[in-house]
């Protein structure tokens, strides 16, 4: 299997809970996000590869799932979308600053670990996590301006899909490919 598709896979199953999040309209959408986040968790400890991103998803989750449950605060799930959208287009951007992409936690998965600290594999990683932080802030306008409407939910899910085609197709673009 092509390293990038190896990498992709593992970014893909670290937001599952995200997906969960995002994909069940009710309570049980916070319960199985945060179990999901947890193993994850777990299974980053265990690798020895625990990601910016895993953290911030853990937090996330562990607070929403405490404003719902405990102080009864439904704009958790009221906005899930927004909030979402929010905090991973920040975390994007934040992590891409200071040199330290999400994405490459993921991505470490589908490469040997000579490649990890290779300025190419960085800056790959940067603009991959750029681009998806523009699509997360692109995520956000379109739900502040349109809601959770189906249109809103299609070209969103668009705008992802391109991210997805990025996100595999850059590291093969890139000069002085990994492989």
């Amino acid at each position: 299997m092509p390293s990038e598709v190896k990498a992709f896979i593992a970014v893909f199953t670290g937001f599952m809970p995200l997906i969960l999040l995002w994909s069940i309209p009710n309570h049980y959408a916070l319960l199985l996000g945060t179990a999901m986040i947890l193993i994850l968790l777990a299974k980053d400890i265990i690798m020895k590869n625990i990601g910016i991103l895993t953290i911030v998803l853990t937090v996330f989750f562990l607070t929403s799932s405490v404003l719902y449950f405990y102080c009864h605060l439904s704009a958790v799930l009221d906005h899930k979308a927004l909030i979402s959208f929010i905090l991973l287009a920040l975390t994007g951007f934040i992590t891409a600053a200071v040199g330290k992409p999400y994405t490459m936690y993921d991505a470490r998965v589908g490469y040997p670990k000579s490649f990890w600290g290779s300025p190419l594999f960085i800056e790959v990683n940067i603009l991959i996590t750029r681009i998806w932080a523009v699509i997360y802030l692109i995520n956000t306008v379109i739900v502040l301006l349109l809601g959770n409407s189906i249109f809103a939910l299609v070209l969103s899910n668009s705008i992802i899909a391109l991210g997805i085609i990025s996100s595999i197709a850059i590291p093969k673009l890139m000069p002085g490919t990994f492989e």
